[in-house]
């Protein structure tokens, strides 16, 4: 049975009730950023680079 069953867990219904689904949120969080990565040392296709933004002061 997977860990996070409804029968082994019925908290964790509760608990995404009340809190959101913090594991998918993590989950998604850690796709993003690892595609992130993965784009940004793809070091096969030239990229340009944006000139620096001047902030305010």
């Amino acid at each position: 049975m997977p860990v996070n069953d409804a029968t082994q867990a019925p908290i964790y219904h509760t608990l995404v009730q009340e809190h959101g689904d913090v594991l998918a949120t993590a989950r998604q969080a850690a796709e993003e950023t690892q595609q992130t990565a993965q784009d940004v040392l793809d070091f096969s296709i030239p990229r340009r680079v944006s000139p620096p933004v001047e902030q305010a002061s």
